[in-house]
C-alpha cells in the first residue's frame, strides 16, 4: 500500500512541475467590415505583431518606408531622421549636431525614388533635403509670396513628386497643402478640405443681414492632418473629424477627389494613411483606436490592433503618429508614447483574402477563384468569401451556384443579376408551359365564380349568413368608394368577430410580408426577425391613431363613437391588404432593374392608405374638408404627444426598477 502511495505522490509531484500549456493570443481581435449589411464581424486575425523596435527614439512622429524598404523615422526629441533596415536594426541617423544640417523638432519625412530625404523641420520653419548618404543638400524657406505674408510658415508633413514638386502642410492651416518647386517658389494651395456647413450657419445665412453676417466669424474648412503618396502619383490627405466625411481624399493633379468626399468607416479620429503597392489603404484611427485597412475605393475591409494609453503590452499601440507599408506588406507605426515602432505582419488568412481581392479586382476572376477558395476552407462564415465566389461562379455562368453564395453574403445587386438571368432561362424553356397554366387558372377563376354564383341561386346560404357577408363585402367596397362605404358603416354595426376577423387578416398579410418578401427587397436572415418587435411596430400605431383620433374629434365636436373609429379604422386599412399580396408575390419575380414596379405600388397604396383614413375621418366625425384637414393634423400631432409619453413612462419605470435592483443587490451582498 505504501509503495502505491509513493508512486502516486512522486507522479502528482511530477505533473506539478511539468510546464503547462501555453496558448498564444493576440492581445486586440479582428473584425471584418460587411457593407451589405453596414455592421462590423469578429473574423481570425489578418495581421499580427511581430516585432517592437526602440532604437532608442525620443519622440516618433512621422514614418516613412522608402523604396528600398528602409525606414525612416522623424524623431521630434532628439531632432534626427533615424534610419531602421527591414530588420529594425539601426544604420544610421540623419541630421548634424550643428550648421544648416542640424534639425529642429522635425515632425515630417518623406523619402524619394532616388533616395533623397525631405524633412519638414517644423522648428527651423523649412524644408531640409539630405543625399541618400545623409548629408545635408539644401533646404527651403518661406517663399516670397504675398499670398504667405499673414502665414506662418511651419511646415509639419509633406510629399514630393516625380517632377520634384513638394506638397506641404502646415501647422493648423485652413487653406490646403502649400505647393513649392524645385526652386522653391510658391505654385499655390492644394486640395484644400471644404467648410462645413452646420444648419446654424445655414439659418444665419438666410435670417441675418449683411451687417450682422460681417461680424460672424467665419466657417473654416479644417486643417489637413497628414500627407502621402501612392506609387501613381495620387495625393492621399488624411483630416481628423466630422465623422469620417472626407477624412482621407484621393486627389489627382488637378486637386480633384477620387473618392468624392466619401465618409469613411472609422474615420473620425485619423492620424495618417498609408498605401500599398496593390493600392490598399491603411489608417489609424484614435476614436475607434483600431489600425483599419480599406480597398481601392475607400471601402472599409479589415479593422484590427488596439490603441491604449496606458498599455504596457505587445502588439498594442500608445499614441500611433505615423503608418507606413513596405514592400512585403509589413505595417510599420510610430508610436510616441512607448517611444517604439511596431511592426506588423500579414498571417496567411490575410494574404489569402487580399490577394483574392486584388485578382477580382483586375479582372482575373479564375486565378482569384483558387484564393477564395482557400479562404472558404479557412473561415466558412466570412461574407466576403461568399461575395467573392459568388462572383467569380456569375462570371462564369454558373447562376445556380452564384445566387446561392450572394445570398449568403446578402448581396442584392449581384442576386438580381444571376437571378435575372435565371429567370430568362426558365422563361425561355418554360414560356409555353407558362401560358397555358395562367389561362387555365384565369378559366378556373372565371368559370369558378359562375359555377358558385348558380349553386348559390339554387342553394342559397341562409339568411343568418347575409349580414356577415355584407360586412365582409364591405371591405373591398369601401376601398374602391370610400365615401360611400364609409356611410354605409356609420349605419350599420359590424359584428366584433368580423372586424377581429380583418385585423387578423390584415396582421397574417404582415407576416406574410415579413417572412415571404423576396430576398432582394428583404435582404435579412428570417431567423433573426423579432416577430414581437415587428408587429409592435405595426399594431401600436394604428391602436394609437384610434386612440388620438377618439380623443381629439370629441373635444372637436365629432359625432362618431369608438366602435365607428374602430370599424372605420380597421376597413381603412384594406388597401394594405389588397396591395401587399401582389407585392408579395411580385417582390419574388421582379429584379431590382425594374424595382420601380414595386415602388409604383408601394407609393399607390400609401397614398390610397392616406385618403381611407382622411374619409374615415371625415364621415365618420361629420366633419367638413377643412375641419377634416385641421383635425387630422392634430390627430397626428397628439400621437407624437402620446408616444413621447409614452417612451418617458416607460424610461422613468425602467430606472425606477434599475434602482430598486441594484439596491436590492447591495442590500444582498452585505449581508
Amino acid at each position: 500500500m505504501k509503495k502505491w502511495i509513493t508512486l502516486l505522490l512522486a507522479f502528482a509531484a511530477f505533473m506539478l512541475a511539468a510546464p503547462g500549456t501555453m496558448y498564444a493570443q493576440l492581445p486586440y481581435t479582428t473584425t471584418y467590415y460587411d457593407s451589405n449589411q453596414a455592421d462590423w464581424f469578429r473574423i481570425q486575425p489578418i495581421y499580427t505583431p511581430a516585432d517592437a523596435y526602440t532604437a532608442h527614439f525620443g519622440e516618433p512622429v512621422d514614418l516613412q518606408v522608402g523604396p528600398d524598404d528602409r525606414v525612416y523615422v522623424a524623431d521630434k526629441e532628439r531632432n534626427q531622421i533615424v534610419v531602421l533596415n527591414n530588420d529594425g536594426t539601426l544604420l544610421r541617423t540623419i541630421g548634424d549636431e550643428k550648421g544648416l544640417g542640424q534639425l529642429d523638432s522635425p515632425e515630417g519625412v518623406f523619402v524619394t525614388p532616388d533616395g533623397s530625404v525631405y524633412v519638414a523641420d517644423s522648428g527651423n520653419q523649412r524644408i531640409a533635403v539630405f543625399d541618400t548618404n545623409g548629408k545635408f543638400a539644401r533646404e527651403y524657406k518661406k517663399p516670397d509670396t504675398n499670398l504667405l505674408a499673414t502665414e506662418q510658415f511651419v511646415p509639419n508633413k509633406l510629399v514630393v513628386d516625380r517632377r520634384g514638386v513638394m506638397y506641404i502642410a502646415l501647422n493648423a492651416s485652413y487653406q490646403g497643402l502649400v505647393r513649392l518647386n524645385e526652386q522653391g517658389e510658391f505654385m499655390g494651395y492644394f486640395g484644400a478640405n471644404k467648410a462645413e456647413q452646420t444648419l446654424l450657419n445655414w439659418l444665419k445665412k438666410h435670417m441675418l443681414n449683411k451687417e450682422q453676417l460681417a461680424k460672424e466669424k467665419a466657417s473654416l474648412p479644417r486643417p489637413i492632418t497628414n500627407v502621402s503618396m501612392d506609387k501613381d502619383g495620387f495625393i492621399y490627405t488624411a483630416t481628423a473629424g466630422d465623422f469620417g466625411q472626407g477624412a482621407v481624399r484621393k486627389l489627382n493633379a488637378g486637386g480633384v477627389d477620387a473618392f468624392k468626399n466619401k465618409t469613411l468607416e472609422h474615420g473620425h479620429g485619423i492620424v495618417d494613411v498609408a498605401i500599398d503597392a496593390d493600392g490598399f489603404l491603411y489608417n489609424v484611427d484614435l476614436e475607434s483606436m483600431r489600425i483599419n485597412l480599406y480597398d481601392r475605393t475607400g471601402k472599409a475591409l479589415f479593422s484590427f490592433g488596439l490603441v491604449d494609453k496606458d498599455t504596457q503590452q505587445y502588439g498594442v499601440l500608445g499614441f500611433p503618429t505615423g503608418v507606413g507599408v513596405d514592400s512585403h506588406n509589413s505595417i510599420w507605426i510610430s508610436d510616441s508614447r512607448t517611444k517604439t515602432l511596431h511592426k506588423y505582419v500579414r498571417t496567411a488568412f490575410g494574404s489569402d483574402v487580399l490577394q483574392a481581392l486584388v485578382l477580382y479586382a483586375d479582372g482575373k476572376y479564375e486565378e482569384s477563384k483558387t484564393y477564395w477558395e482557400r479562404v472558404y476552407s479557412r473561415n466558412d462564415m466570412y461574407n466576403g468569401t461568399f461575395q467573392g465566389l459568388g462572383k467569380v461562379y456569375l462570371h462564369e455562368n454558373d447562376n445556380k451556384t452564384a445566387l446561392k453564395f450572394m445570398k449568403m453574403a446578402y448581396d442584392t445587386e449581384d442576386y438580381s443579376k444571376a437571378f435575372w438571368q435565371i429567370r430568362l432561362e426558365w422563361l425561355q424553356n418554360h414560356f409555353v408551359a407558362l401560358a397555358l397554366w395562367l389561362a387555365g387558372l384565369w378559366a378556373f377563376v372565371h368559370f369558378g365564380w359562375k359555377g358558385v354564383r348558380k349553386l348559390l341561386k339554387r342553394r342559397p346560404l341562409p339568411l343568418t349568413w347575409n349580414k356577415p357577408l355584407m360586412d365582409l363585402r364591405s371591405f373591398g367596397y369601401t376601398m374602391l368608394h370610400p365615401y360611400q362605404g364609409f356611410y354605409r358603416l356609420k349605419e350599420a354595426r359590424v359584428a366584433p368577430w368580423i372586424t377581429i376577423t380583418l385585423l387578423a387578416a390584415i396582421v397574417a398579410t404582415k407576416l406574410a410580408s415579413l417572412y415571404g418578401t423576396g430576398f432582394l427587397f428583404h435582404p435579412v436572415n428570417l431567423a433573426t426577425i423579432n416577430l414581437r418587435n415587428e408587429l409592435g411596430l405595426f399594431v401600436l400605431p394604428w391602436v394609437t391613431w384610434i386612440i388620438a383620433n377618439y380623443l381629439v374629434c370629441s373635444v372637436k365636436d365629432g359625432e362618431g363613437r369608438l366602435r365607428e373609429v374602430i370599424q372605420g379604422s380597421t376597413y381603412a386599412l384594406a388597401p394594405y391588404l389588397f396591395f401587399s399580396i401582389p407585392m408579395i408575390l411580385l417582390s419574388n419575380i421582379v429584379t431590382l432593374e425594374e424595382k420601380v414596379i414595386l415602388g409604383s405600388l408601394h407609393s399607390v397604396m400609401v397614398l390610397w392608405l392616406v385618403v381611407m383614413f382622411f374619409v374615415m375621418t371625415q364621415v365618420i366625425h361629420n366633419f367638413d374638408f377643412v375641419e377634416t384637414i385641421k383635425n387630422s393634423a392634430i390627430t397626428v400631432f397628439a400621437i407624437g404627444t402620446i408616444w413621447l409619453f409614452g417612451f418617458l413612462i416607460f424610461g422613468l419605470t425602467y430606472n425606477l426598477y434599475d434602482f430598486f435592483y441594484q439596491f436590492y443587490k447591495e442590500v444582498s451582498f452585505y449581508h
